[in-house]
């Protein structure tokens, strides 16, 4: 009787024993912690009005905003990081309000089309030479500028075959504004050295301004400025400067008397 009062007092001491030490002798379960997934955002662009096929690309018709990663990649819309703009970027076709600004909606010079597509369906691309005048040389133009031309004839006799004797009814004024640079064509390489040499413009004009330069070329002198630079009601007479050189004169010739 006492052997077995004995064993179970040292198999209860046993089993106490085991339950205390169980924290030490079994490892806890690791706790599973959750993790926040962080909702990434993505830039895009969105047309806030309706626009058309070789319309220039500008701020005032693009809006800004951000969406959820995972839904710019499900719809396929570019991010505007991925966006390329430039200056004389043009849209590929006509687009409604709202629609989000994907890269094939916009066309930049040198891209395949752009050409076509910067002068739209009413002009043709008019080829200036830096020969005609040096304006294009010593101020910058790039693509998308605007430029007018500025036409020196005489009422009374041809400038291209009489020259300057006559000069009392010589006007310059501008016959054609707001023209549309499409392309800057650089000088050959062999010619880039030359003093002379500079860059050609490709110009968007209509049939009739065409016309209108051409005859303009015949009769007198064409020359190329920024359109900022100018207005269309710009006018020189050269009566006017020839009475204001005279009034001058006239003044000196008083003081000094």
């Amino acid at each position: 009787m006492s052997r077995l009062f004995i064993f179970v007092i040292i198999f209860g001491i046993v089993l106490f024993s085991i339950f205390s030490l169980e924290e030490f002798l079994i490892a806890p379960a690791p706790q599973v912690q959750a993790v926040e997934n962080k909702v990434r955002e993505v830039e895009v662009v969105r047309l806030v009005r309706d626009v058309s096929r070789s319309e220039s690309v500008d701020k005032s018709s693009l809006e800004f905003l951000t969406l959820n990663e995972s839904a710019v990649l499900k719809q396929n819309i570019t991010p505007s990081k991925d966006l390329k703009v430039t200056k004389g970027s043009v849209f590929s076709g006509d687009f409604k309000a709202g629609s989000f600004l994907l890269s094939d909606m916009v066309s930049n010079p040198g891209d395949k089309g752009y050409l076509m597509l910067s002068i739209g369906d009413k002009y043709v691309p008019y080829f200036y030479s830096p020969d005609d005048n040096q304006a294009i040389d010593t101020i910058p133009i790039a693509v998308g500028d605007r430029v007018s031309f500025v036409a020196t004839t005489a009422a009374t006799h041809n400038i291209k075959e009489a020259g300057y004797a006559e000069i009392t009814d010589i006007t310059s004024r501008v016959i054609v504004e707001d023209a549309k640079v499409i392309q800057v064509l650089s000088a050959p390489a062999n010619q880039q050295e030359s003093e002379e040499a500079g860059s050609s413009l490709l110009i968007a004009l209509t049939v009739e301004q065409v016309l209108q330069l051409e005859m303009a070329r015949k009769l007198g002198d064409i020359t190329l400025v920024p359109s900022r630079l100018t207005g269309n009601t710009l006018s020189v007479k050269s009566s006017d400067i020839i009475d204001r050189l005279s009034g001058v004169r006239e003044l000196r010739a008083g003081e000094s008397q």
